[in-house]
């Protein structure tokens, strides 16, 4: 297996967006990825079928009720300002009584990298709350879904570092093989953090990272990973503790971060599964994260020929 040529069209964001806090930090955090990147970002915003008897269908306003039609164009136009200037972004509305499903058709229309949605609120300290949309896409969906914590503000910049979190369990490949191709894309450093002494299992060998990476992407992620740990670019650290809250807890942060973390090893193949282990890493992450389906490779258009 080698590895894919690098794409020539733009990466496409979807972001899952309510004209409330959740969809603002949504769309922050899609800010915040497409900055620098040439990203096309698509607001999409799900609502019912205004007809019982109407199909599904895409549009940017419902032209036969004058007064829905009015709040879906204030909608738009208030999510177009959010969104800072040099990004490219359309809005776009889709009717569906279920609105992770017509997320998912959205990313998978347009070949999407990423759904975004924001952090419901919830309990003191717990920055990501998944409501029932988050809960949908993360038990269902082909596509990574990146989560924003709660008041998530884009911080003018682009993506700082990358930090892919696994552990020893099945899928710490895709984790660690799609966090090498991101920094590398970025040009940003990677962070790789194990958890395997959470695990209470010996730490694996520093070499072990190569065999992931390789069995990830190839010959050439495996020597792209092997260069990024040899000049510092990548570093690899264990996270301790006595939990995986406590092992995350003595984990530095700083702004420009993002996590990569993987889903549970019990999800459809190329479908996301958020288990208990995952849902707790999450809970106690501080900044913005990306959810990867336990097998996914990348959007399709940078597998062609593989």
């Amino acid at each position: 297996m080698t590895a894919p040529a690098a794409s020539t069209s733009p990466e496409r964001i979807i972001v899952g967006y309510v004209a409330d806090a959740p969809g603002y930090d949504a769309l922050a955090l899609a800010s915040f990825l497409a900055r620098d990147k040439g990203s096309e970002v698509i607001i999409t915003m799900v609502v019912p079928e205004p007809s019982a008897y109407g199909a599904a269908s895409v549009g940017t306003f419902i032209p036969t009720d004058r007064i829905y039609s009015a709040q879906l164009r204030e909608w738009r136009d208030d999510a177009l300002r959010r969104v800072p200037e040099g990004i490219d972004a359309r809005f776009e509305v889709r009717f569906d009584d279920n609105p992770a499903r017509g997320l998912i058709e959205a990313a998978e229309e347009v070949d999407a990298s990423v759904i975004v949605i924001g952090a419901h609120a919830g309990p003191i300290l717990h920055r990501f709350t998944l409501g029932p949309v988050a809960n949908a896409l993360l038990h269902a969906s082909p596509v990574p879904v990146g989560l924003a914590v709660r008041r998530f503000a884009d911080p003018g910049t682009p993506v700082q570092r990358i930090t892919g979190i696994y552990g020893t369990r099945a899928g710490s490949e895709v984790v660690i093989g799609r966090a090498v191709q991101r920094a590398v894309e970025r040009d940003v450093p990677l962070r790789l953090v194990s958890l395997v002494q959470v695990d209470q299992v010996a730490p694996r060998e520093v070499r072990e990272i190569y065999d992931e990476a390789r069995s990830f992407g190839g010959r050439h992620l495996e020597d792209t990973a092997v260069g990024m740990l040899d000049s510092g670019r990548a570093t690899i650290q264990i996270a301790e503790g006595r939990g995986f809250e406590d092992a995350l807890a003595k984990i530095d942060w700083r702004p420009g971060d993002l996590a990569l973390i993987g889903s549970s090893r019990l999800g459809r193949g190329l479908s996301v599964f958020l288990g208990s282990r995952a849902r707790r890493i999450l809970e106690a992450l501080e900044v913005p994260v990306i959810v990867l389906p336990s097998e996914y490779r990348g959007p399709k258009r940078d597998n062609a020929g593989k």
